[in-house]
């Protein structure tokens, strides 16, 4: 009956007037019999009436009742079409999330590759090379004394030059260190905060939970994370403000988090690197988060999803 009246509107309409004109006949057929007007049953026009206005609250009720219908199959049929668009823009968007990690991950590999190439570079030609000009420069030193007070005076100072060159040297292959492939991050956080506050004299504090974390399933998450330390620790040491660093390292079976925090006030991370970072993180499907500490400074913690969750530090 609703399918019916659904693809035939003007049905209701034609009911309505089926029951008038069928009340007009019983009245018609009346006086045609010779009733007069006044003497027609009042109970049989009051059942006409009833039966016409129950007819009529029927109809439209049952009209009504199919508009309802109607309108929430339409809004189950947009429903189900906009679940089906956003079902394939989910997927649309995991695949590229998926694409561009990849691409990252390529990036971050030459970028590895590059940064041996250098450390070695630095280590093998540069560093042996400089300490040679080193050890020449103290023969002559040792040569000159007491017989050319200035040769000797110009070569002090020379070694003096040479010896800062080569502490900038040690920084810089530190800063260009890499992890290992199968490295425990947390063994090699340890190491990069221990050679921090020898070259730079900046004490530090390392947090790991749990004590004993279980081994890395994505190495390569780790090393980004382990760059994202260094390059972080590198601006603090840069600024030169800080006294202290504080570092904590949260992983589990389905999370990694690392949080960095100085006591050198709010410019110990410089904010082009905090940009860089949370680019670099946002492309792994990971993110980072700069807030300000009670003492003044700032926290950055950043936080890798894929094996590792999303759990902040």
């Amino acid at each position: 009956m609703k399918t019916a009246l659904t693809r035939s509107p003007g049905l209701l309409p034609a009911l309505l007037s089926a029951l008038l004109a069928a009340l007009l006949l019983v009245g018609a057929g009346a006086a045609a019999a010779g009733m007069p007007g006044a003497g027609f049953p009042s109970s049989i026009l009051g059942a006409l009436a009833w039966l016409l206005a129950v007819g009529g609250g029927a109809c439209c009720l049952l009209r009504h009742g199919i508009e309802v219908d109607d309108q929430a199959r339409d809004t189950a049929a947009r429903l189900c079409l906009e679940q089906k668009a956003r079902r394939a823009l989910e997927a649309a968007l995991a695949d590229t999330q998926s694409a561009l990690t990849r691409v990252v991950r390529q990036q971050e590999g030459v970028r590895d590759v590059e940064r041996n190439r250098i450390a070695r570079a630095i280590r093998d030609d540069l560093g042996q090379t400089l300490l040679a000009l080193r050890a020449e420069m103290a023969l002559l030193q040792v040569a000159s004394c007491g017989i050319h007070p200035a040769t000797h005076q110009k070569t002090t100072a020379m070694i003096g030059t040479l010896d800062l060159a080569l502490g900038s040297l040690r920084i810089l292959a530190g800063e260009t260190r890499h992890l290992a492939a199968g490295a425990d991050l947390g063994r090699a956080v340890a190491e990069e905060l221990d050679a921090f506050t020898r070259l730079h004299g900046i004490a530090h504090r390392l947090e790991i939970v749990p004590p004993n974390a279980p081994a890395p399933t994505e190495p390569g998450l780790d090393a980004l994370l382990y760059r994202a330390l260094q390059d972080t620790l590198a601006s603090i040491a840069d600024a030169a403000c800080a006294t202290e660093v504080r570092v904590r390292l949260a992983r589990s079976a389905a999370s990694l988090a690392l949080s960095i925090e100085d006591d050198g006030g709010p410019d110990g991370v410089d904010s082009r690197l905090q940009a860089s970072l949370r680019q670099r993180l946002r492309a792994a499907g990971g993110y980072l988060q700069a807030a300000p500490t009670p003492g003044g400074a700032t926290r950055i913690a950043m936080v890798l999803p894929g094996a590792h969750g999303l759990v902040p530090g």
